[in-house]
């Protein structure tokens, strides 16, 4: 698999030497430099300084990294999610521009992500000619979603930058206080007894010393501050969610009535109908409140658990059963030859047939488990979500004649957009496999890429751009989830929330995103944070998807700004402790049974069963990683 990220997403050139002479032949090139700072492979830990440079031409979305001595993946990793995270910020198209990073260390170095709060300075940098300020450090990883993430060996990283100049060093926000192990020899008699010691270092006080004004930052914008006294200002849009409604009533209104026709049916069976009724009464009163996709959502979930009760009383042994599985088959294969006869797109039919694309291939994934299942019960369950997915596909089509007129997409565009958005989730799961990234979701972002590379197959791109975002959205979420406390969780809730509303305001001067509203409506209706953030990034993300393929993509101002640097506060900011970060590896809970799991979640797919399971470890119990 490491094999593949490298081949696939990455393409590493062997020496320094090879990209500066690159640089020099470059047209339209810009070029940043800076400098990180790492923990040396020594004992006991000593800081060391990195070079950093890298050089932005026009391109197709490349990253290429040079590292002097070699050093781990995940720092080629961070190079990479620092270009793309460089060009979301910025608002500009990531597969137009080619990235070229040279990274060199006197000695070998800690693998880890620490660097790449730094290199996605450098790319902001260069992508807007930018000078960079020698005198200011930085340690941070970088989240997808530009957040600055926690770090280790933040006392060793501070010294070595004050031995080389530093006058400011950054640090992720809540880590001002860090433990740190001393080792401490007792002489006992004749002998001499050696062990280690935790013990807490205020980094505030301990910049003092050196010298350093050490200033914690929470997002990427705040350290491009501190970098080049430049900030990004984004334009506020303001989206008109009512100009919805229409569209979203129908889809709730179709569902609706699909339900009640199967609630008729099931109920002359005598099957007991009390969940179902739960989630029917959940639908009618979002239906009531205005909140139609929530709505829909509902009644999906409430049509899965009837259409199984409906096949317990009419497939009694194998004989039905694969009377069953052929009629299934043969709804999934119309379906499918009636989507790949549209050849020509556009960006509004673009979106719908995307989601019936998935939704279609969804169907036929659990056609197959449901036949290759040895347990009858789950074959009946497997069936129920293959046919329910097929009618949720049929939902999302009866829209298309809602539109009036379309911007029209080269299918060979759509077909590179989804290569690359499946290229970029299958760098992601490995980039967050290799720094500990929560597991769950990264098994869920896999079966998204999986769907994803299906879909590409068969010709199906618009389902499958889809389904990577999808999985690049999954594993981001696995990534931004560590060791996050619930202030930073809902610092994030509510950047996500502007991110999405923003994007949406900028598409929908072209087009009409109702996948995008539907998902941002389920966001703002959810009560679970997790659920809340996941949502709001999906929205976000299709919002800017639709914005490529269209070819509209409203570029970020940067703006030049005073700066005044914070006061330092008399109380600490607390790192995070095990009783306020989330903590999936500690506890081990009864997890239900696919099909269990799948038959009560709305919207997008099932991996929020996973998320779910995050969120109970979120309040339950907290962890702490050790990220170098």
């Amino acid at each position: 698999m490491l094999i593949f990220f490298i081949v696939s997403s990455l393409f590493i050139i062997l020496s320094n030497q090879t990209v500066l002479q690159a640089g020099a032949q470059f047209l339209n090139a810009n070029e940043a430099r800076i400098k990180a700072v790492a923990v040396k492979s020594t004992e006991p830990p000593e800081g060391a300084v990195i070079n950093i440079s890298v050089i932005v031409t026009p391109g197709d979305g490349r990253v290429f990294v040079s590292t002097i001595p070699y050093t781990q993946i995940d720092m080629q990793g961070s190079a990479q999610l620092a270009a793309l995270t460089a060009c979301d910020v910025l608002g500009l198209d990531f597969m137009k521009y080619d990235f070229f990073f040279t990274i060199e260390a006197d000695s070998p170095i800690v693998g880890g992500p620490s660097a790449g709060g730094v290199m996605t300075v450098a790319a902001i940098s260069a992508l807007k000619n930018l000078s960079l300020r020698e005198d200011v450090y930085m340690t941070g990883m970088i989240y997808p979603d530009g957040f600055i993430g926690p770090v280790g060996g933040i006392p060793y990283k501070l010294k070595a930058a004050a031995d080389n100049g530093a006058k400011i060093f950054l640090i992720p926000k809540g880590q001002r206080v860090v433990t740190v192990e001393e080792t401490v020899e007792e002489k006992r008699g004749p002998f001499i007894f050696i062990s280690k010691k935790s013990k807490p270092v205020d980094l505030y006080e301990y910049g003092k010393e050196l010298g350093v004004k050490v200033i914690e930052v929470e997002k990427i914008e705040d350290a491009l501050l501190y970098y080049t006294n430049y900030t990004i200002a984004k334009s506020q849009q303001e989206m008109n969610l009512s100009r919805y409604s229409n569209l979203l009533l129908q889809l709730a209104e179709r569902m609706k009535k699909d339900t009640t026709d199967l609630y008729s049916t099931v109920k002359a069976t005598g099957a007991s109908l009390k969940k179902a009724d739960e989630f029917i009464s959940k639908g009618d009163e979002s239906y009531k409140n205005g909140y139609y996709y929530t709505a829909t959502s509902q009644y999906f979930t409430a049509k899965i658990e009837l259409r199984y009760l409906y096949y317990t009383h009419i497939v009694k042994n194998d004989n039905d059963l694969e009377v069953e599985f052929g009629r299934i088959e043969n709804e999934i294969n119309s379906t499918k030859d009636m989507l790949s006869s549209q050849k020509e797109l556009g960006v509004e039919s673009f979106q719908l047939f995307g989601a019936a694309q998935e939704r279609v291939t969804l169907a036929e994934d659990y056609l197959y488990r449901a036949r290759t299942s040895d347990d009858f019960e789950k074959s009946l369950r497997y069936l129920a979500l293959s046919k329910e997915r097929i009618e949720s596909a049929k939902v999302w089509l009866s829209l298309l004649e809602t539109i009036k007129e379309d911007i029209p997409i080269k299918s060979e565009d759509l077909q590179r957009r989804a290569q690359f958005y499946l290229s970029q989730a299958e760098s992601m799961v490995v980039y967050a496999s290799q720094i500990g990234g929560y597991p769950e979701l990264i098994d869920e972002a896999e079966k998204s890429i999986d769907i994803s590379r299906r879909q590409l197959e068969e010709g199906f791109f618009a389902g499958s751009a889809i389904s990577a975002i999808d999985g690049i959205t999954k594993a981001s979420l696995s990534i931004e989830l560590i060791n996050v406390d619930e202030e930073s969780l809902n610092s994030k809730i509510s950047s996500a929330n502007n991110s999405a509303r923003t994007a949406i305001g900028e598409v929908e001067k072209i087009v009409t995103p109702v996948l995008p509203v539907a998902y941002l409506e389920y966001a703002d209706t959810a009560e679970n944070p997790v659920v809340k953030l996941s949502y709001y990034k999906l929205s976000e993300r299709l919002a800017k998807l639709m914005l490529s393929v269209s070819r509209a993509f409203p570029e970020s101002t940067i703006v030049k700004v005073e700066l005044n640097y914070p006061e330092t506060p008399t109380k600490a900011t607390p790192t995070p402790t095990p009783t306020n970060v989330p903590d999936i590896s500690k506890i081990k809970p009864e997890v239900p049974r696919l099909p269990e799991i799948e038959k009560y979640i709305p919207g997008f797919e099932a991996y929020l069963a996973f998320v779910l399971l995050i969120s109970t470890a979120y309040l339950i119990r907290g962890r702490i990683r050790r990220i170098k």
